[in-house]
């Protein structure tokens, strides 16, 4: 199954009216994106999250939560400061005192070269609302994505890339495997070369 964006916030809404709340679907979304995450990276002692200011950052606090709980080392950037949906707020404060936050404007070189030797990499900046160009914040984050030497993981999308036609902004993440929420989008055939091998997870909502 294939969806665009506004069809998907269309299900995501009809969901939310048959009692399966937003906080709940990022709850999900988030366990099953670590799940996957600890199933398909073999060696998984690192991680560095990117999220932005959005729900799809929301998730990538989520995941932080889980796989921190599992015993990995993981660092959360903030790509456009803290978050402003209020869900997405929440799952900040539920990061263990042990996961170091770092604005992206504020890294030191002894935090980018963590970052760039962390086993896995999370793009969770932009999702599927994103449209138009990255501004310099977030392409320095999605240089620093494609540069990593772990494998990149981007939830939805990776960032810069536009869910219903596959159009990739300038210095567009480049992912090894995309966690497609509940279904495809048209990007992931579209735009293929930034993707890598997409895999569509169960968030809760009844197909």
């Amino acid at each position: 199954m294939t969806v665009t964006a506004a069809e998907m916030k269309e299900i995501e809404r009809n969901a939310t009216e048959n009692g399966l709340s937003y906080a709940q679907m990022m709850e999900n979304a988030g366990r099953a994106a670590a799940d996957f995450i600890c199933q398909n990276q073999p060696v998984l002692r690192t991680a560095a999250i990117f999220v932005g200011k959005g729900n799809n950052g929301g998730d990538g606090f989520v995941i932080a939560r889980y796989l921190r709980e599992r015993g990995v080392r993981t660092a959360v950037i903030l790509v456009e400061g803290e978050p402003k949906s209020e869900i997405a707020r929440d799952n900040r404060n539920k990061l263990d005192a042990s996961t170091p936050v770092w604005p992206i404007a504020d890294l030191q070189m002894d935090q980018i070269n963590w970052i760039f030797d962390a086993d896995a990499t999370v793009d969770a900046i932009y999702g599927t609302g994103f449209h138009g160009e990255l501004d310099d914040l977030a392409r320095a984050a999605t240089t620093m994505i494609c540069r990593s030497l772990g494998t990149v993981f981007a939830i939805d999308l990776p960032s810069g890339v536009n869910a219903d036609t596959g159009e990739a902004a300038n210095g567009a993440a480049m992912a090894d495997h995309t966690l497609a929420l509940h279904a495809q989008k048209p990007a992931h055939e579209l735009a293929r070369a930034h993707c890598g091998v997409t895999t569509v997870l169960d968030i809760g909502i009844p197909v």
